[in-house]
């Protein structure tokens, strides 16, 4: 009898097993089922993810578009200020038949930028915004080709600025674009960037450059001769070659850069 007991103890766990076999297969059929939906689910997403970029480049590529504007100045102006929202800049000196401005604008889904134009004490006022917009684009390019001797000032948030033959006195700005000045004569440059590189190239000493930028290179090339020279970088390195620095001298060079390199090289 007590054998007999001991045996149907030592049996029962194998009894338990069998029993519960049949409940793990049906434990992992349901894991199946759930995978199954899950990947269906990711599927169905990834369906309608690809139709929607396929839809959004339909209407990009259906309504980008790219309108070109010219005018002329009837007469000289005391001085031109340009600020542009979203675009680079580009000024050529030296015209003989006034100013002429011209202007590349791109837009996408209809969202162009928009122009305003006043004249106020004999300066003529010109500003190009952009509305904001979630998708797309919004960009306008200004090119300016002005005499001699009229005066600039020129901001641009998210482009770079390019002037070449300028023969005058201009203020320049930029956030990231860059700053070049190529052939410059003329009596006071400033140009301060928050993260571009600024690089002038005079063919004539300049009464006052001014050239700042927070992280970006400072280059500046003039005649050679003395000058009354500041050149410094916190943590960029700093070159003053082709010039001496000299405190009673008629012109002024200051090149600074936070952590960009600085460079001022005089030349023939």
């Amino acid at each position: 009898m007590t054998g007999g007991v001991g045996q149907s103890r030592r049996a029962s766990p194998v009894y338990r097993d069998r029993v519960s076999a049949p409940a793990d297969h049906e434990g992992g059929r349901h894991g199946r089922l759930r995978v199954s939906r899950w990947a269906l689910l990711l599927t169905a997403s990834l369906f309608v993810f690809v139709a929607a970029a396929v839809v959004l480049t339909v209407l990009w590529l259906s309504t980008s578009k790219t309108m070109s504007f010219a005018s002329q100045l009837s007469a000289s102006p005391l001085g031109i200020e340009l600020r542009v929202q979203s675009g680079d800049v580009a000024v050529v000196g030296g015209s003989q038949s006034g100013v002429s401005i011209s202007h590349s604008d791109d837009s996408v889904f209809g969202h162009g930028p928009h122009e305003r134009r006043s004249i106020s004490a004999g300066i003529v006022h010109i500003s190009s915004s952009c509305p904001q917009v979630v998708i797309g684009h919004c960009w306008a390019n200004y090119r300016l080709d002005v005499p001699d001797d009229v005066p600039l000032s020129i901001r641009a948030e998210n482009g770079a600025v390019r002037l070449v033959g300028y023969r005058g006195s201009a203020d320049i700005a930029t956030n990231g674009g860059s700053i070049s000045v190529q052939g410059y004569c003329g009596f006071v440059l400033g140009a301060a960037s928050a993260s571009g590189d600024i690089d002038v190239s005079a063919t004539c000493s300049p009464e006052r450059l001014t050239l700042r930028s927070d992280t970006g290179d400072v280059t500046a090339m003039v005649p050679a001769g003395s000058y009354r020279v500041q050149a410094d970088s916190n943590s960029g390195a700093t070159r003053v070659d082709g010039v001496s620095n000299d405190d009673g001298a008629p012109w002024a060079i200051q090149a600074l850069s936070n952590s960009g390199s600085v460079r001022v090289t005089g030349g023939s």
